[in-house]
């Protein structure tokens, strides 16, 4: 809902609520979201924004479905996937879950935003944004299963046959407190007597986190903890064994300039640079409360920087090209190093060029984009409480897309890619030089249609066509997932003030795997097997949804 309260104050509000029964077993998602905001221009000069955004969120209870090896399985699906260790999924396991009955994955996210707009003359603009966000967060489950072969040991020891589920066992809550302020100033004047915009900015943000984990290592294991492979009984979680609790707090502070300068009526230059400082303290805290020597506190400091220009071929053709480098965005895997991990932030450099045109009198469009992207000391989880650097990846790659307004009723639009990546060398880590890194497909390929106005109704119908190519599934490119396509159909009226949806998607019904998690696959140590699995993608999928607008 929204309008007009006043001639200076506007509102809106949202709200959504969210279910589904899943596709797997006990599965069942939901959530709920509300937002909302205000916006009181007092003067034409002058603009504040108030907003809010709540969401309570309870994730699909899915982990995965386990591994097994093809001689176990009695419908094995190997046109889904392919492993150089004869381990397939069994198809007759895809609906089932071998999680626990008492499982949690819940959060609580709110988000209070203000901003500011003051248009100080005609040239010149001041911009502030000040934002708070907080989160908690439980999760509590079995989330690692392997199938207990004679080579694996620890679990498997004389309990070969089963769904072993011991060093799976997981719990883990989060409390997180953001705040942050962003500030900058645009100023838009001539430069040697050519239009330009220059921007400078401030922005600074204080986090505190407190991440407390636990899993199985006092606990012995326990009879339940072992499922069968075709009917698990879900058992509950058991003792909560604490493992510890770590406190971070990260303090950054950044100053950033921006200008773009119109050197000829058709060609540009822009440029960004700025200056980021990051001071992060982590303490661990072991189960008794004692500090722990792996508590470290590290100070980083970077410069980061953009440069292109725009080159206008004609009225309706642009040219562009641009070189940056920077730092990746702090990440959940910077809680999980202590102080004998040597890492960095990861570092990015990239190179892009491309094409962007406007045709058949603005109702085409087209792009065609090439791009080299190299990064550095790229930090992985590669324990329950630990992560690391897995080395450099480079990639390069085309991207193409366009769409048509064929009709003032049909629209169609359609995008296609070519990546080519590896894993590079770096300082700290070589050892998967070479290889693909996972759920990176070759080739990727999207079409969208839709028309509106049947028969001179308020019915919309439309569709959906995506293929993904092989991909990768694990760093060391043992786990080929298969390539796939999937359709997607809908059919919508719009009302007045309200709009009934219904659609379909995987019409029909394709097996695949959408994205694998290096940390859930192959985790076979023979003295400590983890986790074997791969999430399957959702079968056939009916949904119906109602939108009302007051």
């Amino acid at each position: 809902m929204g309008g007009a309260a006043s001639d200076q104050l506007w509102y809106r509000g949202d709200i959504s609520y969210r279910s589904s029964d899943g596709y797997v077993r006990d599965m069942d998602p939901q959530s709920l979201n509300a937002s909302g905001g205000l916006l009181w221009q007092p003067s034409a000069d002058l603009s504040l924004r108030l907003s809010l955004d709540y969401l309570d969120d309870d994730l699909a209870n899915y982990w995965g479905t386990p591994l097994v090896p093809i001689a176990v399985a009695t419908d094995p699906l190997t046109h889904v996937l392919t492993t150089t260790t004869g381990d397939t999924i069994d198809g007759n396991t895809r609906h089932l879950n071998y999680n626990v009955s008492d499982h949690r994955a819940e959060s609580d996210q709110l988000l209070l935003r203000g901003d500011i707009t003051w248009k100080i003359s005609d040239r010149i603009e001041l911009h502030n944004t000040i934002y708070n966000f907080d989160a908690d967060r439980e999760w509590l489950n079995a989330e690692g299963y392997v199938f207990c072969t004679e080579d694996l040991q620890h679990v498997c020891t004389d309990n070969t046959g089963v769904i072993q589920r011991y060093n799976g066992y997981f719990f883990v809550f989060h409390e997180q407190s953001l705040v942050g302020n962003r500030a900058h100033l645009t100023i838009t004047e001539d430069l040697f007597g050519r239009p330009n915009t220059f921007l400078a900015g401030l922005e600074v943000t204080d986090l505190d986190f407190v991440r407390t984990r636990g899993f199985r290592l006092d606990v012995p294991p326990a009879p339940s903890d072992a499922v069968d492979l075709t009917d698990p009984v879900p058992g509950v979680y058991g003792p909560e064994e604490l493992r510890g609790v770590a406190p971070t707090t990260i303090t950054t502070r950044a100053i950033f300039l921006e200008d773009a300068l119109e050197v000829t009526p058709r060609f540009s230059l822009v440029g960004a640079l700025r200056h980021d400082e990051l001071d992060l303290d982590r303490k661990n805290f072991n189960a008794a409360g004692i500090l722990e020597d792996s508590s470290f506190s590290r100070d980083f400091d970077w410069v980061s920087w953009r440069a292109g220009g725009v080159f206008k071929v004609t009225e309706d053709l642009v040219a562009y090209g641009q070189v940056s480098n920077a730092r990746d965005p702090v990440n959940s895997n910077i809680f999980l190093v202590s102080s004998g991990e040597n890492f960095d932030l990861t570092e990015a450099d990239q190179f892009e060029v491309g094409l962007k045109s406007v045709l058949l009198g603005g109702r085409a469009e087209a792009t065609a984009a090439y791009y080299q992207i190299e990064r550095d000391d790229v930090l992985e989880r590669i324990g329950l409480d630990s992560a690391t650097s897995v080395g450099g990846r480079e990639s390069r790659g085309v991207e193409l897309a366009a769409s048509l307004q064929a009709s003032e009723q049909w629209r169609i639009a359609a995008n296609a890619a070519y990546t080519d990546a590896a894993f590079k060398r770096s300082a700290n880590f070589d050892r998967f030089a070479g290889n693909t890194p996972p759920n990176v497909p070759e080739w990727t390929f999207n079409l969208w249609t839709s028309y509106r106005g049947i028969a001179g109704t308020p019915m919309e119908v439309g569709g959906a066509l995506r293929f993904v190519s092989e991909r990768f599934g694990d760093n060391a490119n043992t786990v080929t997932l298969a390539d796939y396509w999937i359709a997607d159909g809908y059919a919508a009226w719009n009302g007045e003030n309200y709009r009934v949806t219904a659609r379909v998607t995987n019409l029909f019904d394709t097996d695949y795997v959408p994205w694998s998690d290096v940390f859930y696959l192959r985790q076979l140590d023979p003295g400590w097997p983890y986790a074997n699995q791969l999430i399957l993608g959702a079968p056939r999928t009916w949904e119906l949804s109602l939108e009302y607008f007051f």
